[in-house]
């Protein structure tokens, strides 16, 4: 036995239960941001994973519990990021959205798979739960703002500020996560680019508004 062929081959290292669990969530997680929960099934996960449905299965009872155990992983971390920046912003709602904005797209760079997972997912309870606490926070960072010197005449006819904070809001939310997402498929515009762009329009906005400038309809 001189030649290298004839050498035995060394025993191949088991993993641990916990790294096999890895192994599964890092394989489901490629395969949810690619086709959506109802799409996948644990056979494709296994395939990915490189292991059977039957060792997924060791670690999961079902596909609703993988597709959760990813849940709280990336739901939370991007959540933290983004209330966690805004609450150590400075003391400015301005400070407060740029911080705020950093963390969320920072996320989207950083974790392209889970803001997939999260998009393609968004009818899942569980993550319209994580958008409308995300929802929440931008809420009160524009309550804020616009309370500080709102005059009541610049209040679209008959509405209350309460709606008029409400609806800001979910404007911002819903045009901050496309524009998510058209980054997602366009990296290679720079993420400070993309941070300047979302402030020229939200920030602006939301200043005139706050100063009492409102759309006027033009005149026949």
């Amino acid at each position: 036995m001189n030649s290298e062929e004839d050498a035995p081959l060394a025993p191949r290292r088991r993993l641990s239960a916990e790294a096999r669990r890895q192994v599964i969530l890092d394989a489901a997680l490629d395969v949810f941001a690619e086709g959506g929960f109802h799409e996948t099934s644990l056979e494709s996960v296994a395939s990915r994973a490189g292991v059977s449905k039957a060792l997924i299965y060791e670690h999961f009872e079902s596909k609703r519990e993988l597709h959760q155990a990813l849940l709280e992983t990336y739901v939370y971390d991007m959540l933290e990021r983004v209330t966690g920046a805004v609450a150590a912003g400075a003391g400015s709602a301005e400070a407060r959205l740029k911080a705020g904005l950093e963390g969320f797209l920072g996320f989207v760079e950083g974790s392209r798979d889970a803001w997939r997972m999260l998009i393609r997912n968004r009818a899942n309870a569980d993550v319209s739960d994580f958008f409308e606490r995300l929802f929440d926070e931008v809420a009160q960072m524009v309550g804020g703002l616009m309370a500080e010197d709102y005059p009541e005449s610049a209040l679209p006819e008959g509405a209350q500020f309460e709606v008029v904070v409400e609806v800001t809001a979910r404007q911002l939310m819903g045009s901050i996560t496309a524009i998510a997402d058209w980054w997602d498929e366009n990296r290679a515009t720079p993420r400070a680019q993309i941070l300047a762009m979302v402030m020229d329009f939200a920030w602006v906005g939301l200043e005139r508004t706050a100063a009492g400038d409102r759309w006027e309809p033009p005149t026949a």
